[in-house]
């Protein structure tokens, strides 16, 4: 386990995330592949996006084709690892949609295939094409606090991958040092939560 807690467990040991509650949400599939089922307040997921932008390197902002309903998180390009396939595009780990709350982010694809086996996640439609990399997910937003933080655990993932091997360490160290909380372990979530 690293020090951020659950990240270095999902990472080596993705089979760990625990299943879903309920249904799969129904999405609507297609170029904008967007969740309409089962979005609670977006109050959870407004502190989730908020919470992210305020860790190191990461830069947040509307796309330019769209409107504050969509935001775009990127990693600082000097941070930012060379592998293109760990971004949605350019430095872009993860893009969170308001108007119809959708969560889509890059993960490794072993992590990927579990949050989609456990429920939290399906490929983005546009990745059959080409037009987005494999990992590219459609991650169903938190309804309570306990999915919140596996959303967090996933976006933490993401975040990580996207960082240049060089800078991974340093930020890791720069958010401790910020006092940014470690992430807690899933256990520890559940525990919370009941």
């Amino acid at each position: 386990m690293n020090r951020l807690g659950v990240v270095g467990d999902l990472v080596t040991d993705p089979a760990i995330l625990p299943i879903r509650k309920g249904k799969r949400p129904i999405t609507v599939r297609g170029p904008l592949h967007v969740q309409c089922s089962d979005n609670s307040d977006d109050i959870l997921l407004r502190e989730l996006v908020s919470e992210i932008t305020a860790w190191p390197a990461v830069e947040a902002s509307p796309l330019p084709v769209s409107t504050a309903d969509l935001v775009s998180l990127r990693v600082d390009e000097y941070f930012a690892s060379n592998d293109s396939s760990k971004f949605i595009t350019g430095t872009e780990f993860a893009r969170v949609l308001f108007g119809a709350p959708t969560i889509y982010l890059t993960l490794p694809l072993s992590c990927a295939h579990w949050a989609i086996v456990r429920g939290w996640a399906e490929p983005h439609y546009s990745g059959n094409f080409g037009l987005m990399p494999p990992g590219v997910m459609v991650v169903y937003t938190p309804r309570d606090e306990v999915e919140r933080g596996v959303c967090r655990s996933l976006l933490l993932i993401s975040y990580n991958c996207a960082l240049g091997a060089r800078s991974s360490n340093n930020t890791e160290s720069y958010m401790l040092r910020q006092g940014v909380k470690r992430c807690r372990t899933l256990e520890e979530v559940v525990a919370v939560a009941i």
